[in-house]
């Protein structure tokens, strides 16, 4: 399974337009976004953006996202993994979105103990767990200096072992870290030109791509 991962469109179109046409040339299995689709948008603003990326996508919505703007991903070949599981082509992915909590007012939060219960249900068996906030301690750090991942996703992550863990949020922290065997990814921002493209198969391998508005 090849996949494409984004993340922090933040409805940039312009980037939008660019990633298509990268996603037309790599030709993946899916796409997974990792949320923050709209910046404080609509439903109507997040089926605008993901009407232009191509193909199969997955998605969760991401702290700046209003939590209904799932209501719009069937009917735009997106899946709602958003508190949920789904196996696709053979891979079990689970997804939580929007972020844990902060220092400033965003749209969507969870409290780190909302965030556990509903992982700890959907994580067990899962290959591929993909959040907005990073594990507290992983690919995390911010401008500032400190960390912004979530605790409660870093015990899921140890507790539940996913081959697998696909996220953004923290967009001066993009990269790829294995630990223990399990594979971290944060793209970085899409409104940057950042995505990952990823290839599944006995093993996962990743890299980090960026590209220059066109």
């Amino acid at each position: 399974m090849k996949m494409v991962a984004v993340s922090d469109i933040h409805a940039s179109m312009k980037a939008v337009r660019v990633l298509a046409g990268e996603i037309r040339e790599i030709g993946p299995d899916l796409t997974v976004i990792s949320g923050d689709i709209t910046h404080f948008g609509t439903k109507d603003d997040a089926k605008r953006i993901l009407s232009k990326i191509p193909g199969k996508k997955a998605a969760v919505p991401g702290n700046c996202d209003l939590p209904d703007i799932v209501d719009i991903f069937e009917e735009t070949e997106t899946v709602d993994i958003h508190g949920k599981r789904a196996e696709i082509e053979g891979v079990v992915f689970a997804g939580l979105g929007a972020s844990n909590p902060l220092p400033f007012s965003t749209l969507f939060t969870y409290s780190e103990k909302n965030i556990y219960t509903i992982l700890d249900a959907i994580a067990p068996g899962t290959d591929i767990l993909v959040t907005h906030t990073p594990p507290f301690g992983i690919l995390d750090k911010t401008m500032f200096g400190h960390r912004g991942g979530s605790e409660s996703i870093r015990k899921i992550i140890e507790k539940h072992r996913p081959r697998m863990a696909l996220f953004g949020h923290i967009h001066e922290s993009p990269g790829i870290e294995e630990h223990g065997g399990i594979l971290f990814v944060n793209p970085g921002p899409v409104k940057n030109g950042n995505f990952a493209v990823i290839e599944i198969e006995e093993q996962i391998s990743a890299e980090i791509h960026h590209f220059a508005e066109k």
